[in-house]
């Protein structure tokens, strides 16, 4: 674990100093352990809470004149195209106007939080963020999802940078402490860089062909939006005219445990949650998979950013 000479860092999420309230964090406290029971040589655990400090540390390990270089791989709680540090540990309310400031709780491509890690280009020779989905192509509307995010870390550091593309279990890592999927998940998605050329896709190919779950449909009509974790600032609720359906098409037992909700729903069956783009959602302790489709996603992202719109912008995102 803590090798002089360290060939892979890995940032494991930790809350902010000062926090307050219960800092227990299941999937973030499991992760943990199983990186820390694998004993990998080679393999530097750190703890960060934003990318302020992931600065400070890769600076302490990867001098200027140092030689040395790395894999990255950064752990933590996720949406598509944005990786929680300590922002998962920030009250809802105030992560949009928290979380994406300096010291920078979360890592996604605002240039000032990168303009921090463009120092350490040559350095690191790969990046792995971890975390349920951050790296998928889904969003609510949002200008950023996954494959930008990835994109743009090719961009900035030159090399191959990929990220989750399915929920995450804490202990899908291999011997050495890198994230390795279970044979059911989706394998991760980024970019490689590739020198005098702009990133190219790096897509193996190698996802599993998904299994067909208990049929168990289920639907909900979404009233309102209460809450949401995209950085939109959510004042009030958002009431939903006409009302929008959900369909789930089948329950699922494996509980996107690093999700973060995106949207936190009032329906006709009770306060629910959407998590990893638009895929899942969650009522009490059951999880469904969503029956996707355009004209969802475009109603739910129309009613979050146009509201936020100023009038004569606003204008469908299904038209």
């Amino acid at each position: 674990m803590m090798s002089d000479q360290p060939d892979t860092v890995t940032v494991v999420a930790c809350p902010p100093a000062g926090a307050a309230g219960a800092t227990a964090n299941q999937f973030i406290d499991a992760a943990l352990a199983c990186l820390t029971s694998k004993r990998a040589k080679g393999n530097r655990i750190i703890r960060a809470s934003c990318i302020r400090d992931i600065d400070i540390q890769l600076g302490e390990l990867l001098p200027r004149a140092s030689r040395t270089r790395v894999r990255l791989q950064i752990v933590g709680h996720s949406i598509s195209g944005v990786l929680s540090l300590g922002a998962s540990w920030i009250p809802d309310d105030e992560v949009a106007t928290t979380a994406f400031r300096f010291p920078f709780y979360v890592l996604d491509t605002n240039p000032a939080a990168l303009g921090l890690l463009a120092k350490y280009v040559g350095k690191i020779t790969e990046v792995m963020l971890v975390g349920c989905n951050v790296g998928a192509a889904s969003s609510f509307g949002y200008a950023i999802n996954g494959r930008t995010l990835t994109y743009t870390l090719a961009e900035l550091l030159r090399c191959r940078v990929r990220g989750a593309d399915d929920v995450v279990a804490p202990d899908e890592f291999d011997a050495r402490g890198w994230y390795a999927p279970g044979q059911h998940h989706r394998a991760p998605k980024g970019w490689r860089w590739v020198d005098g050329r702009p990133p190219m896709w790096d897509d193996l190919g190698i996802d599993p062909v998904p299994t067909i779950p208990p049929n168990t449909p289920a639907t909900f009509r979404v009233r309102s939006i209460t809450s949401a974790l995209l950085p939109v600032p959510l004042t009030s609720q958002l009431d939903a005219e006409p009302t929008i359906q959900i369909t789930c098409k089948h329950g699922t037992s494996d509980i996107p445990q690093s999700a973060l909700p995106e949207l936190t729903l009032d329906t006709d069956q009770g306060e629910v949650q959407l998590l990893c783009g638009g895929r899942y959602l969650k009522i009490g302790e059951r999880h469904y998979v969503i029956d996707r489709s355009p004209q969802l996603i475009n109603s739910l992202a129309e009613l979050l950013w146009n509201a936020h719109a100023p009038a004569p912008a606003r204008t469908s995102l299904a038209g």
